[in-house]
């Protein structure tokens, strides 16, 4: 059973907050959540930016302004969960550049997911999706607005490594503690020869089968090296055909209507271990409008 003990959410005193927290207590069962650590981060103490002018004249002198943005926020924890007694919170505010703080903190408080919520236009926090997924250590949750309100269809993203197993088993644990029906799709994208090697029939003749037999071979030796043969699982294989795997992933979440991607890290940098791959970059640049979870 997959356990994210320690789980910090990024707050900017936005509505979003109370999106992010809404989500987080429709997942914290599934995923088996104890302690949850609210965070917010002033780039400057003496005026916080981009917060509105009403919300610059709740501060006076006498109230600290790190005391009034601790209310608010226990004031937004306090309407979402109610009398949740099975987490643990905790609130911290701090000073300095956004996303340097938050995965600081997220380094000091060990955090073994981190909570980043998305919004359609970006006010400028700090926090990018960008810098987050390339340099957080953690597993990364990322929230975009309007999420859905209940998870029926998962999409994991396969290919066989130790990353994806990983993302897919989180998916089979949110399956069994969901008291709904969850579909997990696991979905392999097929990469295919140069475009050029189609003017040669004889050469393809059966090549294209070949592939899918060889993919769906490899999925059966995944998933029985897993002990997931009797899983609820459903593999879905999709030719690479526009040569561009964030592409066709993002074509099938749309199509499918799916609530939730898993999605397992991959480092291919000798300088940063933690650096993405290309494929879940473009996956997440495209992707803005559905809650995407990525496990390292």
């Amino acid at each position: 059973m997959n356990t994210f003990n320690r789980v910090m959410i990024a707050c900017d005193l936005s509505e979003m907050d109370v999106q992010v927290m809404k989500y987080i207590k429709l997942i914290s069962d599934l995923i088996n959540i104890k302690k949850t650590y609210f965070i917010h981060i002033m780039p400057d103490v003496s005026l916080p930016r981009n917060t509105d002018i009403e919300f610059h004249k709740l501060f006076s002198t006498e109230y600290p302004v790190d005391e009034k943005i601790e209310n608010k926020i226990q004031l937004d924890i306090e309407g979402t969960f109610g009398e949740e007694k099975n987490m643990d919170f905790d609130i911290e505010v701090v000073e300095g550049q956004p996303y340097q703080k938050l995965i600081h903190w997220a380094g000091i408080k060990e955090i073994g997911l981190l909570v980043v919520g998305r919004k359609q236009e970006s006010k400028g926090s700090g926090i990018t999706t960008k810098r987050v997924a390339r340099h957080a250590k953690s597993n990364i949750l990322f929230v975009p607005e309007n999420s859905a309100s209940s998870i029926h269809k998962i999409l994991v993203p396969l290919d066989f490594s130790e990353n994806s197993a990983r993302a897919l088993k989180v998916a089979l644990d949110i399956q069994k503690r969901s008291s709904e029906k969850v579909d997990i799709h696991a979905v392999h994208i097929i990469d295919l020869p140069p475009a050029d090697y189609y003017m040669r029939p004889t050469e393809n003749t059966g090549f294209i089968k070949m592939l899918e037999d060889s993919a769906k071979k490899a999925y059966n030796e995944f998933v029985n090296k897993n002990d997931w043969g009797m899983a609820k699982i459903l593999p879905v294989f999709v030719e690479n055909m526009f040569n561009n795997t964030a592409e066709h992933l993002s074509d099938y979440v749309e199509k499918e209507n799916v609530d939730l991607v898993i999605m397992g890290a991959q480092g291919h940098s000798a300088i940063n271990s933690f650096f993405f791959g290309s494929v879940t970059e473009r996956f997440l640049n495209k992707n803005s409008d559905k809650p995407i979870f990525i496990i390292r």
